[in-house]
């Protein structure tokens, strides 16, 4: 029984750690998209005020 439960320790702690990996790649990804869709409307506006 000790075993298992070490085991399963063990496995959960891994399983906790990716998450907060996976929710920090989240973040990043959704910072960079909602960057590029700043960056899409700036240039669109310069383009319609330029002409």
């Amino acid at each position: 029984m000790n075993r298992w439960l070490i085991a399963t320790a063990a496995h959960l702690r891994k399983w906790f750690a990716g998450r907060g990996q996976h929710v920090q790649t989240n973040f990043m990804s959704g910072a960079a998209s909602k960057l590029g869709e700043f960056a899409t409307t700036v240039v669109i506006a310069w383009l319609i005020y330029r002409r």
